[in-house]
């Protein structure tokens, strides 16, 4: 069984970076380099609307101190020691500092605040965060035999993942008019420090940070024993699953960039008389964009503003590729763009392939070849046999003759 857990963590991690994203493998701290290291990174793709709700002239509250033996320690702004016998201790954000330190159990990572306020206690042999973000913690501890337990910790150190709550009590709800009389029972959730080994068998990562509701999400592919398989689902950071665990593969393609989340799901449930490898498009509310279907890949075709665009494309019997156009396009038959209500913009009798240095795409209809931009408007009208893309020289075919491109449209 612990070899199949770890078979599972690494297909896990092979699955959830979106290639269209081109998101990295990272860990908050560049010391750590333990078996969790699965997130995306968003540096690069966070909206302004991020960074606006930042001040940037805060700075952390407090003193990182090289002692002589290469041992750190916290001291606050008066010298005061908060912390000591620190090893690659990291500042995150001007907020918190992620750091190892010697326990009964060996080597363990923590996350502290500026004033030496433990927000992850130091139980884990890794600790994942977002780069840029540091909106929670992904923790984990390495077991015999290859298996590896995880969580997720809030920055207010809270349990997200697995949750944990206190017995039930009654809070005073207002009644909307100002009184308070009334009582409703409500659960109150558990700090890392009270139950730091709060862990189980399961492959997490993080998927997308909403800038706008300030809002993180995880895709948690729980690990089970022989002869069942592992499903994967997507919880919020209210300990919700807003998509149940109930697929093979959910893959995330649009993180970070200020919009809601939209991922690509593969499934081989019985969707007809036999069992078949499908993908759909789903937002990050459990919506189907795009129907579960055999032999088609999706991608993000446009996602710089508010409206996004899909590029489907179909693919030949049997393939089960997934990706970007550039990299499967000897698989692909036909192709759509599609808009985030589901709605057909643009059809193409071939793959829909972007020219190598210009912001254009070829299509192709009724036997020809077009152009159209990045937000899928008309260039070209489909009137040429063929082209040929040399990078900064394109060519196209008509009636026999090849043109230069630059000859018949201006190019950037």
């Amino acid at each position: 069984m612990d070899m199949l857990i770890k078979k599972l963590i690494d297909s896990f991690y092979a699955n959830v970076l979106p290639i269209s994203v081109f998101c990295l493998t990272v860990v908050a701290s560049v010391l750590i380099t333990t078996s969790a290291q699965a997130t995306i990174n968003c540096a690069g793709y966070l909206p302004n609307s991020y960074f606006e709700r930042i001040d940037d002239d805060s700075k952390f509250a407090g003193k990182l101190i090289e002692s002589a033996d290469s041992s750190q320690q916290l001291e606050d702004l008066n010298g005061k020691v908060l912390l000591d016998n620190l090893t690659d201790a990291y500042i995150l954000m001007n907020k918190y500092l992620l750091a190892s330190k010697d326990t009964v159990s060996g080597k363990k990572y923590g996350v502290v605040t500026a004033t030496g306020e433990v927000i992850v206690p130091f139980a884990y042999d890794d600790i994942v965060t977002e780069p840029d973000i540091y909106t929670s913690f992904i923790v984990s501890i390495d077991m015999p035999n290859g298996l590896i337990k995880q969580g997720i910790v809030d920055r207010e150190g809270y349990w997200i993942y697995p949750a944990v709550n206190n017995a039930p009590q009654q809070r005073r709800i207002d009644n909307g008019y100002g009184n308070y009389r009334y009582a409703q029972p409500t659960q109150r959730l558990i700090e890392a420090v009270d139950v730091p080994l709060n862990l189980t068998a399961a492959a997490i990562s993080h998927a997308h940070y909403d800038s706008d509701n300030d809002r993180d999400y995880f895709l948690i592919k729980s690990l089970v024993g022989a002869g069942k398989s592992a499903q994967v689902g997507l919880l919020n950071d209210q300990s919700n699953w807003v998509i149940a665990q109930q697929y093979d593969e959910l893959q995330p393609l649009n993180a970070c960039n200020g919009q809601p989340l939209y991922l690509q799901a593969i499934s081989t449930k019985a969707f007809t008389s036999k069992m078949q490898r499908q993908t759909a498009l789903l937002d990050q509310n459990a919506s189907v964009i795009i129907p579960f279907a055999a032999n088609q890949n999706i991608e993000v075709f446009n996602s710089r503003d508010s409206s996004t665009l899909f590029l489907r494309s179909d693919l030949i019997e049997g393939s089960t590729a997934t990706g970007m156009t550039e990299d499967i396009k000897n698989d692909i038959v036909s192709a759509q763009i599609i808009d985030a209500k589901g709605k057909v913009i643009l059809l193409s009798e071939s793959a829909i392939v972007k020219l190598l240095y210009h912001q254009l795409y070829a299509y192709k209809q009724d036997g020809k070849f077009g152009l159209i931009d990045d937000r899928a408007n008309m260039v070209l009208a489909p009137q040429f046999d063929s082209y040929r893309d040399e990078g900064n020289k394109v060519w196209v075919e008509k009636q026999g003759k090849m043109f230069d491109l630059a000859t018949l449209i201006e190019l950037d």
